[in-house]
This record gives C-alpha cells, sequence and structure tokens, in this order.
C-alpha cells in the first residue's frame, strides 16, 4: 500500500450543519460505522489507504474539517466545541452508531470529544499522535505557545503574522519533509501532490492558527469510566508533538492498547500504511467483540 498516491475514490459531498461546512467522503456500502478526522495542516488524503481497506467491510466517512482540504473556512474562528458539535451532527446525520472515531493530532482531540459527550454512541476509539497542550509545548513547534506571562504580549502578533502566512510550492516539501520519519521520506510523501496542494490553500493558515490559539483552553482529553476501548498510535520520530509526553498522556487515560511505530513521524497512517491499518483493523474488530489482548503494547 505504501508508496505516492491514491487509490480510486469516491467523490466528495457535502455536510452542513449550521453555518459550518465541510466535504466527506463516503466509502463502503454495509457493516459498522467508522469515522476517520485528519490532522491539523492536511485533509483526509491522509487516511486513503485505511479509506480502501476499512471500505470492504465498514462504512467509511472521512471528513475535510472546515478550513482544511475542500472544506471552506468558516467566517469567524471555531473551537473545538464547534468541531466535535459538527463532527457529531454528522454521525448522527449518517445513521453510524454505534461508531468507531479515528483521528490523527487534532482530529483525536474531537474524536476523544465526541465519544465524551456520548460514550454509547461510540464503539471504539483510535487516536494517533493524540493534540493536547502538552503535547505540544512539548514538541518540536512548542515555543509557539507563550511558556509564561512575560512572553505571552508577543504570542498575539506572532498568531497575527502565522494568519497571514502562506507557503511558498517551493518551501512545501521541506514543510511536510519535517513532518515525517524516516519511513515517510523512503516513500517520498514531502513531495505528495495531495499534501502540498492542502499547504498551499489560502485557508490553510488561519485555519491551523485558529486551532493554536484554542489549543492552551481546549484540548485537555480525559477518559472516564464509561469511555469506550481506546488504542493509542504514536510516530516515535513525530516532531510536532512529543512521543515522549505522549506516554505520559497514554498512562493518564489507561489506553487499552498502544502502537510505537519507530521510523514514523507525524503521519504513520500514510508513511507506515500496512502496519497502522492492521493495527486499526485488528483494535476495533477486538472492541466490537470484548477480546482486547492482555498485552497492550505493539511496537513496528
Amino acid at each position: 500500500m505504501s508508496g505516492i498516491g491514491s487509490p480510486k475514490e469516491a467523490p466528495l459531498e457535502r455536510f452542513r450543519h449550521g453555518e459550518l461546512e465541510m466535504a466527506v467522503r463516503r466509502a463502503g456500502d454495509s457493516g459498522p460505522g467508522v469515522v476517520l478526522l485528519h490532522n491539523g495542516g492536511t485533509s483526509h488524503t491522509i487516511w486513503r489507504h485505511q479509506i480502501a481497506d476499512l471500505a470492504t467491510d465498514h462504512r467509511v466517512v472521512a471528513v475535510d474539517l472546515p478550513g482544511f482540504g475542500d472544506s471552506p473556512r468558516p467566517s469567524r474562528p471555531i473551537d473545538l466545541a464547534d468541531h466535535i458539535e459538527l463532527v457529531s451532527a454528522l454521525i448522527e446525520h449518517d445513521g453510524l452508531p454505534p461508531v468507531s472515531l479515528v483521528g490523527n493530532c487534532m482530529g483525536s482531540a474531537i474524536a476523544a470529544g465526541v465519544a465524551a459527550n456520548s460514550s454509547s454512541d461510540v464503539r471504539a476509539l483510535v487516536m494517533v499522535n493524540p493534540l493536547t497542550d502538552a503535547t505540544f509545548r512539548a514538541g518540536g513547534l512548542g515555543l509557539l505557545m507563550a511558556p509564561d506571562s512575560k512572553w505571552a504580549k508577543a504570542r498575539a502578533p506572532l498568531r497575527a503574522a502565522l494568519r497571514r502566512l502562506r507557503v511558498p510550492r517551493a518551501i512545501a516539501p521541506l514543510v511536510l519533509r519535517y513532518q515525517m520519519g524516516p519511513a515517510g521520506a523512503r516513500a517520498g510523501l514531502h513531495h505528495d501532490p495531495e499534501l502540498t496542494a492542502c499547504l498551499l490553500r489560502d485557508d490553510e493558515a488561519p485555519a491551523l492558527t485558529d486551532v493554536l490559539a484554542d489549543l492552551p483552553e481546549s484540548y485537555r482529553i480525559v477518559r472516564g469510566p464509561d469511555s469506550p476501548p481506546l488504542c493509542t498510535i504514536w510516530g516515535a520520530r513525530n516532531r510536532v508533538l512529543s512521543p515522549r509526553a505522549g506516554v505520559r498522556l497514554d498512562k493518564v487515560l489507561r489506553s487499552d492498547r498502544r502502537m510505537l511505530v519507530h521510523d514514523a513521524g507525524h503521519m504513520p497512517m500514510l508513511e507506515r500504511p500496512d502496519e497502522v491499518t492492521g493495527t486499526i483493523r485488528s483494535f476495533l474488530a477486538d472492541a466490537a467483540t470484548g477480546r482486547l489482548r492482555t498485552s497492550p503494547d505493539v511496537q513496528r
């Protein structure tokens, strides 16, 4: 499955809830529902391999969150709660419960929020490189968050500048390469045309900046006693978020299964698609039947 290029996919559809609209790719005619949520800065295309595999026996819904991919940026900045409400409305509209949620980075936080609000509607959670204030601050871009009140004064003008930033086409491979581990570099994913197109959109920087502004207040992932089974997947060479902070988060969340992909970075679902898809598929099957393994750790 690895390499550049996408399997043939169904056309994008549109879903609107209130003032928010997002592009949706639906695949698969029958089976349990699965919703795939991307990280900030990309689109549903990061799940291209998982869509093709899971759609053989699942109803798969992959979205472009507002401001990303083929979805328009809203007229106002939206926060994590808005994303959670929008995805929850889509799940209800499509009749997916009990649904499995799979997210990367900010997509993981959205998935966790949906589960927290409606745990009975969620069969299982897979969180890839989950974004929290702690995992971001400990990562390579953590300096974008002011560490104390002295530096907080510089945060507003910095974010204003980020909103106006546009990535030149010649720089896009470098931005993507920063997000990849050795496996992604070997596959040439930093030259992937679909990922590059995401970076070059005018809405990209403002949408990412809105996530950054909301990060300190909203991005706290919690897991209650009634939460669905949880699998976490981390790219060990992730430079955007901190895998070490992720280990601490796993302990707090009491993950039922954990996967560490040694040579992958921020997008292991593209960098090591066969291994990640296999882990997702196995976990969803075990969660559906209650047969979770007693040994939760998987090393790749």
